[in-house]
């Protein structure tokens, strides 16, 4: 762990002081985010890409990261309604973004939407276990990856959890997808073998358990932050919205990998990156054009932003208030009376 938060403070402070220790030989670095529905950053200040792309540049200036976004990013967002998510696609080519892999919420957008944000992309779509519905792949989506960093062959590969999807596409067992292509990287020569997975904390550390060959698991389906480790290996999932992201370093070779993860705040303490930025402004500015300005239409007297895991879960105050304000309604409990 202290390997992580020391690079983390190198690259905030731009300082070292009282000899810390060593930055691992040769790492291996994983700079993850997920679940992405905004652009930009939240009401409360927090989040916003063109944040997380300053910290995936301070840490490639000093060395190898790979940038990877697992799942749910093109869908769902007001913005998706309108572009089908090519508003995300153009910021994320310029944040340098390296990897992606499908949410479930991807397959929200038609199939010409999709192909077509697919087609737009400069990073790599990568899905071992989701195809067109006749079995072949869509194009320029990989089932699997490998490159060479630091010395090391990385093996790369995506997962999605199954789904009531659309017909144009199909999901198969996030398991058996999985097995065949562990197998495969390892037979290829991979040093480190990295899951890009978009399903529960459970299903990833299931797959570990079953997988002694996976190295690592950088997952999404997820609103919270985590770090789950089985033997010895991580499954980290980042906060949705970019409000974190999560930094992984990996150290050592194959059969005795030293894993340290961090977790990154994206706030005010970063500033916005000076290319990201003005492309994320333009995509507001679009949306303010087609929605006009704000306005108020009503007013409460309690919050209305429950935690979205309990909202999804039964009712909630922000599911009452549209329901409540109905005519003929006879419960206007949201709205304070």
């Amino acid at each position: 762990m202290r390997y992580a938060a020391l690079a983390w403070g190198i690259l905030v402070t731009g300082c070292i002081s009282n000899a810390p220790p060593p930055i691992p030989l040769n790492p291996v670095r994983f700079l993850l985010i997920n679940d992405i529905s905004t652009a930009d950053t939240l009401e409360n200040g927090r989040g916003g890409l063109a944040r997380v792309a300053t910290v995936r540049r301070r840490l490639a200036d000093q060395g190898p990261v790979l940038f990877m976004l697992a799942g749910d990013v093109l869908s769902p967002s007001l913005a998706s309604k309108y572009d089908g998510g090519r508003q995300m696609v153009g910021v994320l080519n310029r944040a340098k973004l390296d990897y992606a892999t499908f949410g479930n919420h991807e397959f929200d957008i038609d199939s010409d939407s999709l192909l077509a944000r697919i087609a737009e992309s400069e990073f790599k779509w990568i899905s071992s276990n989701c195809t067109r519905a006749d079995g072949t792949p869509f194009p320029k989506v990989l089932p699997w990856d490998t490159l060479r960093i630091s010395g090391h062959k990385v093996g790369v590969f995506g997962l999605t959890l199954q789904g009531t999807y659309p017909r144009y596409v199909r999901c198969t067992s996030p398991d058996t997808a999985a097995h065949r292509t562990i197998e495969t990287l390892s037979s290829e020569g991979a040093d480190l073998i990295v899951g890009l997975t978009h399903q529960t904390m459970e299903a990833d550390r299931d797959l570990l358990g079953r997988e002694p060959k996976l190295d690592l698991i950088l997952g999404g389906h997820g609103d919270q932050a985590q770090d789950s480790v089985v033997s010895g290996r991580h499954v980290v999932k980042a906060d949705a919205n970019a409000v974190s992201a999560q930094f992984v370093t990996l150290w050592g070779g194959k059969g005795s990998w030293r894993q340290a993860v961090g977790l990154v705040p994206i706030d005010g303490t970063l500033p916005f990156d000076t290319l990201v930025a003005p492309a994320v402004a333009r995509w507001n500015d679009s949306l303010r054009q087609r929605l006009g300005p704000r306005r108020t239409v009503g007013s409460t007297q309690v919050l209305l932003e429950p935690p979205v895991t309990e909202a999804r879960k039964g009712e909630s105050v922000l599911g009452h208030l549209p329901t409540d304000s109905l005519p003929g309604s006879r419960h206007p409990r949201a709205l304070g009376q």
